[in-house]
This record gives C-alpha cells, sequence and structure tokens, in this order.
C-alpha cells in the first residue's frame, strides 16, 4: 500500500460501509476529477528526476485528499487523479445547502493546491528538472452530475454507468489552458458559487457519446500570496522532510502516472536505487547542512523582504516576488 493509498483508506467514509443492495441501484450523484498534470517528458528523462516527479505529485495528492470533506467522498485513486464523488439522496442536509458547499469546495482546492505548490518549491533543495519545475504543476477539475451504480469489490465501492465514463472521458478535452474547472450543463445546475465566477460556455464532442454543453471557469487570475516569515524550525521541518521524502524516493512504490512519462528502463531505476543506498552514509549528513543553509537563506530572503514594506492585501506590491 503506497503513502496516497493510505490517506486515502484512512479518509473513506460511510461509502465504504455501504449496504450491498446499492449495488443493482442506479443513484443520483455528483461526479468530479481533480487532475494533476505539467511534467513533461524532458523533466522525467532519468531515473532521479523520475522518482522525484512521482514523489511531489504524490504529497499533491495527499494534499487534496486532506481538504476532502463531506459530502464529497473519494471513490479511488487514479494515479496522478483523485476521482470523487458525491450522492445526492445521502446527505444529511438539503441540497440546495450542499451544492454550495460542494461549489465553494471546489474552489477552495486551486488554493489549496497552489498553497501546496508553494510549499514545496519553497522547500526543497533538490535542483533536479523535477524539482525545479514544481511550480509548473497545475490542477484540472472536471465535473459531471449524473447517475452511477455502487457495486462492492472486496472493502471497495466501485462506481459504473454512463456518466462515470463522460466525467472521465472529458478529461480529454479542447480547453486551451492548463488549469481549469470544466463543469457540464448537468453539473452546473448542481451547483452553487459564493463568488461571481466567470465560466465561459463551451462544449466537448466524443464520437461514442456526442456533444456535451460545459462551462469552464479559469482560476488564474487569483492574486499572489505575499511571503509569510515562517518560524525557522517549520521552514527546516518540511525541507528536511521533502529532502528525505526525496532521497529514498528509489524505494517507493508510487502508482503509475498518467501524466508522468519516461523512457528510464527498469535497470536504470535499480541502478539509482542501489546507488542511493551506497551513498546514503555519506549524503544524509551533508543534505541535512545543505538543508539548514536552506532554512537559513529563506529566514534571511524574507527578512530583506520585510525591511521597511508594507504588503497590500493582494500582494500585487510585491510583483510576484
Amino acid at each position: 500500500m503506497t503513502i496516497a493509498d493510505s490517506e486515502l483508506h484512512s479518509r473513506r467514509t460511510s461509502v465504504g460501509e455501504a449496504p450491498d443492495h446499492s449495488a443493482a441501484i442506479a443513484e443520483p450523484v455528483l461526479l468530479v476529477i481533480a487532475d494533476i498534470s505539467g511534467y513533461t517528458r524532458y523533466m522525467t528523462a532519468n531515473a532521479k528526476t523520475l522518482a522525484h516527479s512521482q514523489t511531489i505529485i504524490t504529497e499533491l495528492v495527499k494534499a487534496i485528499i486532506r481538504q476532502i470533506e463531506l459530502p464529497l467522498e473519494v471513490a479511488k485513486l487514479e494515479g496522478d487523479a483523485v476521482f470523487l464523488f458525491c450522492r445526492k439522496q445521502h446527505g444529511s442536509k438539503p441540497w440546495p445547502e450542499t451544492k454550495k458547499i460542494i461549489g465553494d469546495n471546489l474552489i477552495t482546492f486551486f488554493l489549496m493546491f497552489s498553497e501546496k505548490i508553494r510549499e514545496l518549491s519553497q522547500s526543497t533543495t533538490c535542483t533536479c528538472n523535477a524539482c525545479t519545475h514544481i511550480e509548473q504543476l497545475r490542477l484540472k477539475i472536471v465535473v459531471h452530475s449524473g447517475e452511477a451504480l455502487f457495486h462492492r469489490v472486496l472493502n471497495f465501492v466501485e462506481l459504473a454507468g454512463v456518466d462515470v465514463i463522460i466525467v472521465h472521458r472529458l478529461l480529454k478535452n479542447s480547453v486551451a489552458a492548463d488549469q481549469y474547472l470544466l463543469l457540464t450543463e448537468a453539473a452546473q445546475h448542481d451547483l452553487e458559487f459564493s463568488g461571481d465566477l466567470h465560466l465561459s460556455n463551451s462544449a466537448e464532442t466524443y464520437d461514442d457519446i456526442g456533444r456535451i454543453k460545459t462551462l469552464v471557469y479559469l482560476p488564474d487570475g487569483q492574486p499572489e500570496v505575499a511571503p509569510t516569515n515562517t518560524p525557522f524550525t517549520s521552514r527546516f521541518g518540511k525541507s528536511w522532510k521533502l529532502f528525505c521524502k526525496l532521497w529514498f524516493a528509489p524505494y517507493s512504490f508510487p502508482p503509475r502516472l498518467a501524466h508522468v512519462t519516461s523512457d528510464v528502463s527498469k535497470a536504470g531505476r535499480i541502478g539509482f536505487a542501489f546507488l542511493t543506498l551506497m551513498l546514503t552514509p555519506i549524503y544524509l549528513p551533508v543534505g541535512t547542512m545543505f538543508v539548514l543553509f536552506h532554512a537559513w537563506r529563506k529566514r534571511s530572503q524574507l527578512r530583506r523582504h520585510d525591511d521597511g514594506h508594507e504588503h497590500r492585501g493582494d500582494g500585487s506590491c510585491c510583483d510576484g516576488h
């Protein structure tokens, strides 16, 4: 069981205890897929960058899972994507109230994702292509409303049906953006957002499904958050944990990631794992010094940033610096 799978197992709720009679009944559901992409083949060209890219995406997947709250539930992990659902007839609150909670949660996913990206990029001491391109990773969310069949497979509940196929098919779309929220018309009627979102009308066509009307929201206009002067111990702790996860990444067993491709052979991965094992007694103490220096340098940078400078609430005074 991978770390992300363990996280998923701990977050499963009543869906894991669904009665067997639900297997033959199609229920109205809201279906959501949160998909992470951004790494290119160039960025994962060798065993080290491949292992690090898998570790980084696993950290992002875990962050998404931690953000999930009822009435949304995790159906399954699909590599670098998380498949979610909401059973419309099983909620503890009226649907008009529920759809506003879900709408706000979806927007929160983008904010959380940006914060986690910032944390990882500031915490890493590695200079490989995967680690230096963390900020190129993006989140795509696809939402569809319809019906699904629930059936038990061992201790898990699987979803099936045409609408489950549709929401997965919508991951391949014509949206000319690398980060977005895509809703079908059916999903729009089942969601409500607190803010004034600009939704652009669009449509997708598939040979075996036909034309699906969609709406697209682009969250790229969100303001940058000004740097915060976090304690040295916190910065060191985050950097040290990430350093250890990246260093021992060759020994982890991450799920197959759809957006992380590489030509690295199995022999190359084994060779890199063996080299890591040989260098561990030497590099762990050296790496600790790198992490200490990295955390201290960040502290100095934040001090220089704050000297004689008053931040605006939206961070625009800093011009992204």
